[in-house]
């Protein structure tokens, strides 16, 4: 699904991080991507006809179907599809295709946006060795008394089966490890990712160039006193145009967003 000029992620909160995160792997997400993408396949069928996802009932294969599409295969614009569909139905590495599947999740569902920006990456970046569910739940209750107006009514199970499955998925992707206590794993940015993010960072805010300015651009895991010497080092291999004026980081992506993959793994 394309929504051209709206953006996606930036609309209502809603909890399909509670399905998302309660499904095995991410191996499934992986496999109804592809098949969203495939010709002779399509996710109903995978999910509701060959039942690959393991659900008991159609209504919990209705469910997750409906939050599959909603958080991973629903696009931007079409640049958004090109980009998902060049990373998605190639060879790129598992580790990186978890970081990339975050940041997809990322754009899309604005509830998993905030909490990864105002919880996971603040911790992350101040370099603490555990991520207790505790402040996942403190964060979402400051949000519901800040935000009555929204008129969520999230009761206390709510919250709390938000602030778990939000643990287990990024469990999932490798960005958090251990079973009951959960500890940060050290995310390596390559080369190639760093690239990529600069494309999702347009994606989000399409109108800003300068992205020490872009609102997720703590997302790319990547110190913001590390973004600019790596930035600089890259512009050289053409992957992008930049400038900074001291003040502003300009970025100007010199390749269509289904050609990247291929300019950065040195397809054809």
């Amino acid at each position: 699904m394309i929504e051209d000029n709206k953006h996606t992620g930036s609309g209502d909160y809603d909890t399909a991080i509670n399905v998302i995160g309660g499904l095995k792997d991410c191996n499934v997400i992986y496999k109804a991507i592809e098949a969203h993408f495939a010709n002779d396949d399509n996710i109903t069928e995978l999910i509701s006809g060959r039942n690959e996802f393991n659900l008991r009932t159609e209504r919990s294969r209705e469910r997750v179907q409906r939050a599959v599409k909603r958080s991973f295969l629903r696009f931007e614009n079409q640049n958004h599809c090109d980009l998902v569909y060049s990373i998605f139905m190639d060879d790129i590495p598992l580790p990186e295709r978890e970081v990339i599947l975050f940041w997809q999740f990322v754009l899309s569902n604005r509830l998993f946006r905030e909490i990864s920006l105002h919880v996971y990456v603040k911790s992350y970046f101040t370099g603490k060795v555990n991520f207790p569910k505790d402040d996942v739940i403190a964060y979402l209750k400051e949000f519901l008394s800040q935000n009555k107006k929204l008129n969520l009514k999230w009761s206390e199970s709510t919250i709390n089966t938000l602030s778990t499955k939000y643990l287990n998925l990024m469990t999932k992707l490798n960005f958090l490890e251990g079973a009951r206590k959960k500890s940060f794993k050290h995310i390596k940015v390559s080369t190639e990712l760093l690239v990529i993010f600069l494309y999702f960072a347009r994606l989000f805010a399409p109108d800003n160039n300068n992205v020490l300015v872009n609102e997720i651009l703590p997302l790319s895991l990547v110190a913001k006193e590390d973004i600019l010497e790596r930035l600089k080092k890259l512009s050289l291999k053409g992957f992008f145009n930049m400038n900074f004026n001291g003040v502003e980081l300009n970025i100007e992506l010199t390749h269509s967003y289904k050609g990247i993959c291929g300019a950065l793994y040195n397809r054809p």
